[in-house]
């Protein structure tokens, strides 16, 4: 049976239906929320009965969030595809991802559950929080493009060989500017590095969490997380790989705990 896309209007950022939709998706639209205060990104809100019943927000970088608890999941993919607007990372319910990831001409890189992760900085392991965590300098810049290819091939199946290098420059060199990237370690040789993929009024998201093979098993993702969370002054989040089981580890002995799932598309 052919599923017809759902009625939709373009995304306003100012729109109080959709600030709500993204309010009332919790963890899940911490991101979205924060990108419609700060007016970034497009998207669509996705009418039912002529209400807004879920959106779609597309990101600069590619990611595409999809909020539609109770909508048909086949409708809402149509929809997306329908707009053609483009995205290359998906997360959102799995019954919408999946007919995402159906569409698809190729087979996808990833498509996996996530687990998403949360705290405040009260919850804070206070034996983790360390004073050698810093925000990354420009002498950081060769080890934090090893580090970002060796965790897009090991966590999102990226052969290092099509990351285009001009692109991981400017975009190290942003997180540095813009102090968004935190490392723990010597200047040019850190054990571990993690990235806040956001900030604003509905929290902090923490994205990009890596250590070295070499020094894995030592509590540098945990030190890493618990200082960020413990000096971030607002709820933080993250999401992770359902079986990424050290990971959730590390992320729980920091003071993280599992609050919703969701599921992600990486197409190839």
């Amino acid at each position: 049976m052919t599923s017809f896309p759902l009625p939709t209007l373009p995304l306003v950022h100012d729109d109080p239906e959709a600030l709500a939709l993204a309010a009332a998706a919790g963890v899940h639209g911490v991101y979205v929320a924060n990108a419609l205060h700060r007016a970034e990104g497009a998207g669509l809100l996705l009418q039912q009965r002529g209400a807004a019943a879920g959106l779609c927000w597309f990101g600069a970088r590619g990611n595409l969030v999809v909020i539609a608890p109770d909508l048909d999941p086949a409708a809402v993919a149509a929809a997306i595809q329908v707009s053609r607007l483009p995205f290359r990372l998906a997360m959102g319910p799995a019954g919408v991802v999946d007919a995402l990831a159906q569409l698809c001409t190729r087979p996808p890189l990833v498509l996996r559950d996530q687990c998403y992760y949360r705290a405040t900085p009260a919850d804070a392991a206070p034996d983790l929080i360390s004073d050698a965590v810093r925000p990354a300098q420009r002498g950081d810049r060769d080890r934090l493009a090893q580090a970002t290819l060796l965790l897009n091939q090991s966590d999102l199946n990226i052969d290092p060989r099509r990351v285009d290098r001009r692109w991981l420059r400017d975009t190290i060199d942003e997180r540095i500017a813009d102090g968004s990237t935190r490392v723990l370690g010597d200047v040019g040789a850190f054990s571990g590095k993690l990235d806040f993929g956001s900030e604003g009024p509905a929290g902090q998201v923490i994205e990009g969490v890596f250590t070295f093979p070499q020094v894995r098993g030592q509590g540098t993702a945990g030190r890493l997380v618990a200082s960020c969370i413990a000096a971030a002054g607002q709820p933080v989040c993250l999401h992770v790989g359902e079986h990424n089981q050290p990971a959730r580890r590390a992320y729980e002995r920091a003071g993280m705990t599992a609050v919703d799932r969701c599921r992600l598309l990486l197409i190839g």
